[in-house]
């Protein structure tokens, strides 16, 4: 992926698809915060100029646009803080900002500066002042690797509903895992919190698969629920990895329906492939594998509720509760399961539903 070196550029296609799980995600995540919450952040740490050469707007008016124009019509405090190294970007995002109608609770900074500096900043005088922990939702899109220091990205999943969305370029970082220059291998291990990075570098088959697992595990200690969605091309190699983050389960459930959403863009897929036994394509999907992994899971487990079923498939796999009712279809249909006549609260069932207060027993 070549960086763009103007102030602006066209589109490229596997933005198009990234930019729809980005509006999607925030036609969710803005609503369900905004019933318990009166004040919100959102970080775009790599906003660019806010257009594109075809007018096809970026991340930032995407953001205020989700926010703007939502059904719900959001009243608390919204604050963005949109960060851009480069001047004339940034003031081309201003120009573009100052054409929307933003409602007088909307608050909008935008920052000349780093990622790292600017945002390790605003949550340094945060914590200095004793200020409230406000739920936040942080676009980290770099064109390359450097400048999204793990540190900061923990420091943010330490916060109350906090959640990271990260375009990982494990092709560059792979490019200059063995470069001999110790600033960019300072670079590497700053981005994964480790020197284990580095390491990988030594007589690892596959190093790229090696990186994106190493990051996915360092998330982990940060955040209870990590997903990665694949973004590759019709030949099978993978552009970039889009690395989700975050402790509120709900957050990671608007992820995945978001996902599911996403069309197929021209020679670009999305895929799961957080469990290396469900590479789930998302514009083909197959429920065999997940009615397999249920019953891997539940057998022996004896009579359960089908909501037992369904936190497991939400908080552990990258399916939704439809793919869980297919799954279970087929395995009673294959005698694999057995769905009792009549619930939890004594109450019959109708044939073919799975409700949550069902109970059922793997075979």
């Amino acid at each position: 992926m070549t960086v763009p070196r103007d102030t602006i550029w066209p589109i490229e296609p596997h933005t198009i698809a990234k930019h729809q799980i980005l509006r999607k995600y925030l036609d969710a995540w803005f609503p369900i915060l905004a019933t318990s919450n009166n004040k919100m952040m959102y970080i775009d740490g790599f906003s660019g100029p806010g257009r594109y050469t075809g007018s096809e707007p970026g991340s930032p008016i995407i953001a205020l646009e989700s926010a703007r124009t939502h059904r719900a019509n959001l009243t608390g405090h919204l604050l963005f803080l949109f960060v851009e190294e480069r001047t004339d970007r940034a003031d081309y995002l201003d120009n573009e900002i100052s054409k929307l109608d933003l409602p007088s609770h909307f608050e909008v900074k935008v920052e000349r500066g780093t990622f790292a500096n600017k945002v390790g900043s605003a949550l340094d005088t945060s914590e200095r002042d004793g200020g409230q922990h406000i739920p936040t939702f942080a676009l980290i899109d770099p064109f390359g690797f450097s400048g999204i220091p793990y540190s900061l990205i923990k420091r943010l999943l330490s916060r109350d509903n906090s959640e990271v969305l990260i375009t990982f370029m494990v092709d560059a970082i792979n490019r200059w895992l063995k470069h001999p220059d110790e600033n960019i291998r300072a670079h590497i291990t700053d981005t994964f919190g480790t020197d284990e990075a580095i390491a990988i570098a030594q007589g690892t088959a596959n190093r790229a698969e090696a990186l994106k697992n190493l990051y996915h595990r360092q998330l982990n200690k940060a955040a209870k629920f990590v997903r990665y969605f694949e973004l590759g091309d019709r030949d099978g190699r993978v552009v970039y990895y889009l690395f989700f983050a975050s402790n509120n389960a709900l957050g990671h459930l608007k992820m995945k329906e978001a996902m599911w959403k996403v069309d197929p863009l021209g020679d670009f897929t999305f895929s799961d492939s957080t469990n290396p036994d469900q590479h789930i394509l998302f514009s083909s999907p197959s429920t065999a594998p997940l009615a397999s992994d249920l019953t891997s899971k539940f057998l022996g487990t004896g009579q359960i509720l089908i909501q037992r079923i369904e936190s497991y498939v939400q908080d552990q796999t990258a399916y939704l509760r439809k793919h869980m009712r297919e799954a279970l279809k087929q395995l009673e249909s294959a005698g694999r399961l057995q769905v009792a006549d009549t619930k939890a609260n004594c109450k019959k069932r109708r044939a073919g539903t799975y409700p949550n207060d069902a109970i059922v027993l793997f075979v």
